[in-house]
């Protein structure tokens, strides 16, 4: 009997404690845009060639959130270098790119990036034309599925508590992930 006792004692601290990890409800980790616009910078300081030919460096990304559209929208200087030129080319480059949350890194990513505009200083509308086909095609498989945010281990248990990333949800000010208990 005195078994019978400790066994059902024991199992019913295993489903106290199993209904208050469900109790400590959601939580919710919080990117800035300025945090956000950090990590892009990160990202964009290694330069990339495209068609072999035409050395980027794109730097001071400026980021600004969409809520209506759940895209992120970013300016940043753009250095070009080529042999083609005489001198490295100037300008300000345009994207944006709709943010997703990929389960399977934990992470906000960019989706469907798209170069919306590369303008060199001095430069001619012919070469400036030439180089926004050549910007917008290179730039969306480039920047696609760019990691912007890795939800860290320790933010995944909380007091004991496993959690879930489930939803991603985009502010004029901030990107919030909504994690749900295991």
């Amino acid at each position: 009997m005195r078994l019978f006792k400790n066994i059902f004692s024991a199992l019913l601290v295993v489903i106290l404690l199993s209904q208050c990890a469900t109790m400590m409800g959601e939580r919710t980790v919080r990117m800035s845009a300025s945090q956000i616009q950090q990590k892009l910078n990160s990202k964009l300081e290694k330069p990339f060639t495209v068609k072999k030919m035409f050395h980027v460096q794109l730097s001071n990304a400026l980021v600004t959130l969409d809520p209506a559209t759940g895209r992120i929208h970013t300016s940043m200087d753009a250095n070009i270098g080529s042999e083609l030129l005489a001198n490295t080319a100037t300008g300000k480059a345009t994207l944006s790119g709709l943010l997703k949350f990929d389960a399977a890194r934990n992470a906000v990513i960019l989706d469907q990036p798209a170069i919306e505009a590369i303008q060199l200083d001095g430069a001619n509308s012919q070469w400036n034309g030439m180089l926004q086909q050549l910007a917008k095609e290179a730039g969306s498989k480039w920047l696609n599925q760019l990691v912007l945010y890795e939800v860290k281990p320790e933010e995944l248990v909380y007091g004991g508590t496993h959690y879930q990333p489930t939803d991603l949800r985009i502010t004029a000010d901030e990107v919030l992930v909504t994690l749900k208990p295991q």
